[in-house]
């Protein structure tokens, strides 16, 4: 019973910390953001992808001075790495290329955050990190272990049935993480 008990209490308290990231709020004139990467289809970005994508463009353009990191490798069955197709459409939105950084070796998100802090000062920039809204949470958590100071979440809204599966997955991928160490 007791370990029911306190199952249960982790369960809720990584829901409230998962909806708690959920409604951040992004602050302005960041000097980087770092865009997490997601599944390609071909070369068109997944819905969750694009949802990411979304949310840098609008991000973007208010903040015309704010560079994005974009983080993803190349996946079986992508034609292309996340972050090349990240470029394209950010591109195609009118996203300067000058503004746009590619990091193209990652394929976790430990991994889009450790390789995208050699193109910053991961120690006094100011960073945001957009992901989808169920996965900032564990995005900026991560990215504290790594070692980034100013560190902000920025989540991208993600509206589907399927965050009833990615909510509860999600936790236990925090816990996972919590026991390899990435948290």
């Amino acid at each position: 019973r007791v370990c029911l008990l306190a199952g249960l209490v982790l369960f809720f308290y990584l829901e409230h910390q998962i909806g708690t990231g959920m409604k951040a709020k992004g602050i302005e004139n960041l000097d980087y953001i770092v865009v997490l990467g997601c599944q390609v289809k071909g070369t068109k970005p997944s819905k969750a992808l694009k949802d990411r994508l979304d949310t840098a463009k609008e991000y973007m353009q208010a903040n015309p001075e704010t560079i994005a990191v974009l983080s993803g490798g190349q996946g079986k069955m992508e034609e292309i790495s996340e972050a090349e197709c990240m470029r394209r459409y950010l591109e195609k939105a009118g996203i300067s290329r000058e503004r746009l950084i590619l990091e193209q070796r990652s394929t976790t998100t430990r991994q889009n955050l450790r390789y995208s802090r050699r193109y910053m000062d991961y120690r006094h920039d100011e960073i945001g990190i957009i992901t989808n809204n169920f996965h900032v949470f564990r995005g900026v958590a991560i990215g504290r272990k790594c070692g980034f100071q100013n560190i902000y979440p920025i989540p991208s809204r993600y509206r589907s049935w399927r965050l009833l599966i990615y909510i509860p997955r999600e936790i236990l991928a925090i816990i996972k993480d919590k026991i390899v160490g990435n948290l």
